[in-house]
């Protein structure tokens, strides 16, 4: 009777068990679904009362031990696996293996994220499913693992018109970011676009920067190769406020100005544009300085009287072979070498500047200005004086003999001496970024090496935002993998049919082998 009723018994656990499961998945909470499990509890400890005979013998068999054996290697394992995850999830942890660096950002986009104060929403406006959603999603994973203040999430505007409405959506690849009551909008889905973006909704207030103008300098909005429109982007991108600058009409540099730049000036300034830039630096002003060779401006007159710096007036010339490599010629040297200042210090690429004088500094005004060279030229360069035909030659006494300096970064010694009746009012330490080119920053250059990260670089110290200082974030290039018809086949054959079953054939043997125990 025991025998019969014993496995009658199992099967009605098991029913009384399943139904209290689905009622408890049904109806989660109810008492009802406790006493189910409650009745199969009793009849599961019946079961084994009854059948107690028969477990103990099939407890001493040989397989129901190795069986046990491997249910416990099973579990031992499932629990480390369990554990790791739990591990993995509150300690996050990434290694990008990937060729290109795909998941791995760049130095400033880290920088900007470090320092987020307030919380920042990040929603995409993107076809569900699509690439650009796809593309969100890793991208925004990888924000997150630098930062919990960035939130986010995908909307398709089609599926759910009304939050389109709410942010005045109208198409695909919008994405709004919004921190402290700033917005800002991109239209790509780009690490690039996205840190330029946080740069721009994390400033409360915009700097100014003005470039001069009125003197054939390279306008701003100009898109030709000798325009500044790239550099104008550029900072732009980075949330400043880039306005042009006519002194001859102001008279004056409006006090709000954070950093003015003068860059290749074809026409002599007005002894009031040049007063009235002393005047500014003297208050504490900013000035990035880019002068070429060929031209006398006035400026550099400031830059002797005003900062202790000579532009020499030669045209440097760099006959180091790295230079042809990077399809320049002897006038384009190309800088790898660079001082220690915040400056450069994060700049890994070399950068190319065509046409430029060298600079030197006055001994003279060295117990009171800090000078520091920013970009040198190689040991094979010198400062030409006198070309004859299109040639160069270096003659000793009359060229000076590289490295040369090409950039360097001015500030004073001394503490700001006060200024007025009002004791307590000291004007703010000037600052001055020298260059002897301002080709490099047009916009045939802008884009090659590292010439617009030292210009935005140069721009972020001038303006006190040395968080920003780094080099800018680059797309990720594809390395797509071209498979012949014959490596196509050991492809698929060898993963998909060979080694499954080679490990299906395996196991099959050593089940037929453990049933023969």
């Amino acid at each position: 009777m025991g025998s019969k009723l014993g496995p009658m018994i199992g099967v009605a656990t098991l029913g009384v068990a399943g139904v209290g499961v689905a009622v408890d998945f049904t109806f989660p909470g109810r008492w009802y679904a406790l006493a189910l499990y409650g009745a199969a509890a009793v009849l599961a400890a019946l079961w084994a009362g009854i059948s107690r005979r028969a477990l103990i013998a099939w407890s001493r068999q040989r397989s129901t031990r190795m069986g046990a054996h491997s249910a416990l290697l099973i579990t031992v394992v499932a629990v480390v696996l369990v554990l790791l995850n739990i591990l993995a999830f509150r300690h996050d942890a990434r290694l990008d293996l990937s060729q290109t660096g795909a998941f791995t950002l760049a130095p400033q986009s880290v920088k900007i994220l470090e320092s987020l104060e307030d919380e920042v929403k990040v929603t995409a406006f993107v076809q569900k499913g699509g690439e650009s959603e796809i593309k969100f999603r890793d991208l925004l994973g990888t924000y997150r693992h630098y930062s919990s203040k960035i939130s986010g999430e995908p909307i398709d505007p089609d599926a759910r018109p009304a939050a389109a409405k709410q942010y005045g959506i109208t198409q695909y690849d919008t994405i709004v970011v919004e921190s402290g009551g700033q917005e800002a909008r991109i239209r790509s889905v780009s690490e690039q676009e996205l840190t330029n973006a946080l740069i721009r909704v994390r400033k409360k207030d915009k700097k100014r920067i003005a470039v001069l103008d009125g003197h054939g300098e390279p306008s701003l909005t100009d898109t030709d190769a000798n325009g500044f429109s790239q550099a104008k982007d550029a900072l732009e991108r980075q949330g400043y406020e880039v306005t042009s600058l006519l002194l001859a009409q102001t008279g004056t540099v409006d006090p709000g100005t954070t950093a003015v730049i003068v860059a290749d000036p074809q026409r002599p300034l007005l002894s009031q544009e040049t007063s009235a830039l002393k005047t500014y630096l003297s208050g504490g002003g900013r000035l990035l300085l880019l002068l070429g060779p060929g031209q006398h401006t006035g400026m550099e007159e400031l830059a002797v009287q005003q900062l202790g710096v000579t532009f020499r007036g030669d045209t440097v010339i760099d006959a180091d072979p790295f230079s042809r490599l990077a399809g320049g010629d002897y006038t384009r040297p190309i800088v790898r070498t660079y001082g220690d200042h915040e400056i450069v210090r994060d700049l890994r690429l070399a950068t190319a500047f065509p046409l430029a004088q060298s600079l030197a500094f006055q001994t003279s005004k060295a117990a009171d200005i800090e000078y520091r060279a920013l970009a040198l030229t190689t040991q094979d360069s010198w400062g030409e004086t006198q070309i004859v035909g299109g040639k160069a030659r270096f003659d000793a006494g009359q060229d000076t003999q590289g490295p040369l300096d090409l950039a360097a970064v001015l500030t004073p010694k001394a503490p700001p001496t006060e200024r007025g009746d009002d004791a307590g009012t000291k004007p703010a330490a000037w600052r001055a970024v020298v260059v002897g080119n301002a080709r490099f920053a047009t916009n045939g250059f802008f884009n090659m090496l590292g010439n617009g990260d030292l210009l935005t670089a140069s721009i972020n110290w001038l303006a006190e935002d040395e968080d920003l200082i780094a080099i800018r974030p680059k797309e990720a290039s594809s390395s797509p993998l071209i498979l012949t018809a014959g490596q196509q086949r050991i492809v698929f054959w060898m993963p998909v049919v060979l080694v499954p079953g080679v490990i299906a054939a395996y196991g099959l043997g050593m089940w037929r082998r453990r049933r023969r125990l």
